[in-house]
């Protein structure tokens, strides 16, 4: 591997980075919060300087598979890492920053936040807090500035706009893939546009649009920026306020989950906005390159795709079972209403709750939920989990395998709509789907260990924790249903590499480990 080469990547994503801080930065201002308009200044300056300095050690080259792996996975940390500042210095603890802000590039939608203001906004929890590097920073230059007779008083709260703002900033941009944005921003990375595509969307991908990555990554941002454009038109129409109804756009189609509001969905209270949200988690959940087809030749083309049409059955398979057996309580319309929107949320890995009470719903429904959360949206979309079109071929491949139990000496094939599935993407997505459930395993006895002191962390935290973070859901069950900050630090960190392993499909992630990735 050519590290160089490397650095110049991520010099390049970092760059890009700083400058996207600046938007977070306005929205404090806006809101007059004087340590928030510090905290991504100065991050932001920092991004910068660090991407200024990685593209002086890096050199452009040739890109091949061994740097775009590592391009894609320690961007991906590096992002994160900065991403995590404004969090640090506006008082949460640097673990506190890193998952918060792993959550929202990863669209995930965990938080470790509890506590809420007055118009039900999420506040920097007081038990969680520490002084803060900017307050400490403005205290400093409001009396530097009373000693010269200049009186300026710090606007702070404990309620940071700017900063819930970001979170969900987070979630757009990394919902369709920061490295993706790179390459379609940077024309000299255009000619390692498809390693770098690959690596980062490293699952089996539908048809392409266009031979060139570039060209595709533009093309995607452009669907992806409509779609959430109208949404912010649609739930402001519908009586969101304009702030609430951004942050709730940015994290729907990124399938993220993250909302201003304490209480998620439930504290608007409203169907038509919980059925704008759940049409929305739908369009993140499906293939963006099926969008693009529709839109341009104004086909039936979500009908007639095969993935698409399996997923819609998972899902009326699940609300249905959640009517029938989940336990919810109310008239037929509100069960309907309640099973079908988390159905939704947690199979499209949005996280979004119309409800308090899930929690308290039946073992049924909460294992349904696990198992739509471990599932996921398909191929191609902004959707975590092991992806509908893996399942949907894993289990073709095992009713071929069942039949050739019959009929020995029958050839027989895996098709995917009318594509034939060849041998070298068949064993790939099987295996992948088998590694996902066994690392699942693994983490959540992680997190059981270190968590064994904590009477409360039962199999069913466990299980839906991991399962939740590695599919980027959010929202779990038992003491991490609606946050994290029960959990000590070391089971923050599991939830953390989850989070990031599973935004990566792993892959990119453990190829690290490998010493050959390293050679040149």
């Amino acid at each position: 591997m050519d590290l160089p080469i490397v650095f110049d990547i991520i010099g390049t994503l970092l760059k890009i980075f700083g400058l996207l801080l600046l938007a977070p930065g306005f929205v404090s201002a806006y809101y007059r919060e004087t340590s928030g308009v510090l905290a991504f200044a100065l991050t932001s300056i920092l991004s910068i300087i660090a991407g200024i300095l990685l593209r002086r050690l890096g050199r452009r080259g040739e890109v091949g598979y061994k740097e775009a792996f590592a391009a894609v996975s320690i961007g991906w940390l590096a992002a994160t890492f900065f991403g995590s500042l404004p969090f640090a210095f506006q008082g949460l603890s640097l673990v506190g920053g890193l998952f918060e802000s792993v959550s929202g590039l990863s669209a995930t939608g965990a938080t470790i936040l509890t506590e809420a203001d007055p118009q039900g906004y999420y506040m920097v929890n007081s038990t969680l807090a520490t002084e803060s590097i900017c307050t400490v920073l403005l205290n400093y230059l409001s009396q530097g500035l009373h000693s010269y007779g200049l009186v300026w008083q710090p606007v702070g709260s404990q309620t940071f706009m700017g900063l819930l703002f970001w979170r969900s900033f987070q979630q757009l941009i990394g919902g369709l893939g920061i490295i993706l944005m790179v390459v379609a921003i940077f024309p000299q990375l255009r000619v390692a546009g498809r390693q770098l595509y690959r690596a980062e969307t490293v699952g089996p991908s539908k048809d392409t649009i266009t031979p060139r990555a570039a060209y595709t990554a533009r093309i995607l941002w452009r669907v992806y920026l409509f779609f959430n454009l109208l949404e912010i038109i649609m739930l402001y129409t519908a009586g969101m306020p304009l702030y609430d109804a951004a942050c709730t756009a940015f994290s729907t189609l990124a399938t993220g989950g993250f909302s201003p509001q304490a209480s998620s969905l439930v504290a608007y209270n409203s169907p038509l906005i919980e059925a704008i949200v759940a049409v929305f988690i739908i369009l993140g959940m499906s293939s963006f390159t099926l969008h693009y087809r529709a839109l341009t030749s104004k086909s039936l083309a979500w009908i007639k795709d095969e993935e698409f049409r399996f997923m819609v059955f998972i899902l009326a398979a699940a609300t249905i079972m959640l009517i029938l057996f989940g336990g919810i309580e109310g008239s037929l319309t509100e069960r309907f209403r309640f099973a079908s929107f988390q159905a939704i949320s947690f199979m499209g890995t949005c996280g979004f709750v119309n409800t308090l009470e899930y929690d308290e719903w039946s073992t049924a429904a909460k294992l349904s939920l696990i198992m739509v959360m471990l599932i996921g949206g398909c191929i191609g979309s902004t959707a975590g989990g092991i992806k509908v079109g893996r399942i949907l071929v894993g289990c073709k491949h095992t009713y071929n395998e069942l039949l050739h139990m019959l009929h020995p000496h029958a050839l027989m094939s895996v098709r995917l709509g009318k594509a034939r599935v060849e041998e070298g993407i068949l064993r790939p997505m099987i295996f992948y789907s088998f590694f996902y459930l066994a690392v699942w395993l693994v983490l959540s006895l992680m997190l059981a260990a270190v968590s064994s002191s904590d009477p409360r962390v039962d199999l069913q935290v466990v299980a839906s924790g991991i399962a939740s973070c590695m599919g980027g859901v959010g929202p779990a069950f038992g003491i991490i249903a609606f946050d994290w900050s029960q959990i000590n630090d070391a089971g923050k960190m599991i939830g953390f590499f989850a989070m990031y392993i599973g935004r990566l499909e792993m892959m990119p992630v453990f190829l690290l480990f490998i010493p050959e990735l390293w050679r040149k």
